[in-house]
């Protein structure tokens, strides 16, 4: 794992090289880091005779919140795995720090990360957005996914 102040100085160096294309990177390497670790949790899901993430709720809710990526302490706040909405908060997210350093949310690589394993456990392809940012000087960063149309 990497610490805090090493992925800020990547996420600055990246940045200086490549201007607003770091965050591009970082969304497509978040998401693939979630699909990845969504896949392996489904492997996991099926070794212990769960079929469908439908049939899962309470899996999906502790694959997510234990994951222990070290991006923070995860909450699923909402799932409704019929409609494939969910709302996830992360108290000392990694990626905003420091707190109240930026006018807009910060933590893309994460949102990417939960964009991905979010769709791998629900069997959707899944969006969402940051609604909430510590980096904005909120109390935690707070995400709202929901399915592509299809």
């Amino acid at each position: 794992m990497l610490r805090r102040d090493a992925f800020s100085l990547m996420r600055k160096e990246m940045m200086r090289i490549s201007g607003n294309s770091a965050n591009i990177i970082l969304g497509i390497a978040g998401r693939r880091v979630g699909v990845e670790e969504g896949r392996a949790l489904l492997s996991k899901a099926e070794a212990l005779g769960l079929k469908t993430p439908q049939t899962m709720p309470e899996f999906v809710r502790v694959a997510v919140e234990e994951t222990n990526m070290g991006f923070g302490k995860i909450q699923v706040d909402e799932l409704n795995l019929e409609s494939g909405q969910a709302s996830v908060s992360i108290t000392n997210s990694f990626e905003s720090e420091p707190v109240a350093s930026s006018t807009r949310p910060a933590c893309i690589f994460t949102l990417s990360y939960l964009e991905g394993i979010f769709s791998q456990l629900i069997a959707r392809d899944v969006r969402g957005r940051e609604i909430d940012c510590r980096a904005k000087g909120d109390k935690l960063c707070r995400f709202t996914l929901v399915p592509e149309p299809r």
